[in-house]
């Protein structure tokens, strides 16, 4: 059977919950093929699209802004990985 997994942002929104995303996927592989689909992290299209508005109004905190998206990003990967 195919089927498809598909997970919203608060299903990603940090590494806690990617571990029960991965937990879910993993208990469904053996029930034939999957497609995964997976959200940005929570929050993070909305924090991209500020950037973005900072950004083409000329103003510097955007440097900021993505600063922060992506050491977001850095934390969830150090807490997922070893």
């Amino acid at each position: 059977m195919n089927q498809v997994l598909k997970f919203g942002g608060s299903s990603v929104a940090n590494a806690q919950n990617i571990r029960k995303v991965i937990d879910i996927v993993s208990k469904r592989k053996n029930r034939g093929k999957a497609i995964v689909i997976v959200s940005a992290l929570g929050g993070t299209t909305d924090a991209l699209l500020n950037c973005g508005s900072q950004a083409a109004a000329g103003l510097e905190e955007y440097k900021t802004t993505l600063a922060g998206i992506e050491q977001r990003h850095l934390d969830a990967v150090k807490e997922l990985l070893p």
